[in-house]
């Protein structure tokens, strides 16, 4: 079977269906504030969330030793050098999570998802701190982090880093 080359006609209606297909606007229910409205922020902002998240959970750190150094490890690597093969042994250790960056960037997400937040009222009310802080003070930490991940969701917010990941690829 042959494939019929694509025309702008036909790429700009696959180009409108895959816009039809995405969530724009969301409601959630928000304890202690009842049904707000999300909408959809920019790719980039989901894509920034979940580079945020990623940063502040994926801190591995390895140590390598040489086969005689540690019992309890099971050799993963073999250097070959001139005089001989040495087997290496890796550790690997997750480091704590940096709550700070998970916190800051779950709080821009809700922050841009968010028009009510983003109401000129509210950030005269809030003058004194960053408009990305606003979530945070009026949710706190925890309901922030877990609207966020709510809100990636939704969105497709895995699904774009996958995209993102793909096309990088290619």
């Amino acid at each position: 079977m042959e494939n019929k080359k694509v025309t702008l006609q036909d790429f700009l209606s696959k180009v409108e269906e895959s816009k039809a297909k995405k969530v724009k606007i969301t409601q959630i229910e928000v304890a202690d504030f009842g049904l707000m409205e999300f909408v959809r922020p920019r790719e980039g902002v989901l894509l920034d969330y979940l580079n945020e998240v990623v940063k502040a959970i994926d801190k591995t750190t390895e140590k390598t030793y040489e086969e005689d150094e540690r019992d309890d490890l099971e050799v993963l690597e073999v250097e070959n050098n001139s005089k001989k093969d040495t087997k290496l042994k890796i550790e690997k250790e997750n480091e704590k999570v940096d709550m700070k960056l998970l916190v800051k960037a779950s709080g821009k997400l809700v922050y841009s998802c968010c028009p009510l937040m983003r109401a000129k009222e509210v950030r005269e009310q809030f003058k004194e701190i960053e408009p990305y802080d606003i979530p945070i003070e009026l949710l706190g930490i925890n309901k922030v982090m877990d609207l966020a991940q709510k809100l990636s969701d939704i969105f497709d917010g895995v699904k774009t880093q996958k995209t993102v990941n793909e096309a990088v690829k290619n």
